[in-house]
């Protein structure tokens, strides 16, 4: 499950915004690419490198790199939520956003239900 997906979804429900499939769908097509082709490749050589002490370095520059293309992710994200306007409100949408996220993610897997629970207790929201 992407990490700045989910973070979408706890922000929006910080503005009380609450998601909907289709939106999810939509900024899942936005990121597609780019997490496909730069961030996925990125996080896979990092930890290939992981048990190769001689690359520490190189291993810290892709970390860099990694950390530089999930911020490109989160301003592609940023820029739809300004294309796509407001979302309906909602009061304290937090667990339905991220339950819309992890459905999107893993909609044939609810293993996730759990620590999407013990991640809303997390949030003061």
């Amino acid at each position: 499950m992407d990490v700045n997906l989910l973070l979408y979804a706890a922000w929006l429900a910080h503005m009380n915004q609450r998601l909907s499939d289709e939106h999810v769908a939509g900024v899942g097509a936005v990121i597609f690419e780019w997490q496909e082709k730069v961030v996925k490749p990125l996080r896979a050589l990092r930890r290939q490198l992981q048990d190769y002490p001689r690359a520490a370095g190189v291993r810290e520059e892709i970390k860099a790199l990694e950390l530089r293309a999930e911020q490109q992710q989160q301003d592609l994200m940023y820029t739809f939520f300004q294309r796509t306007g407001d979302l309906p409100q909602a009061p304290r949408p937090l667990r339905e956003n991220l339950v819309l996220v992890a459905q999107f993610a893993c909609p044939q897997d609810a293993v996730w239900e759990l620590t999407i629970d013990r991640l809303v207790t997390q949030f003061p929201l």
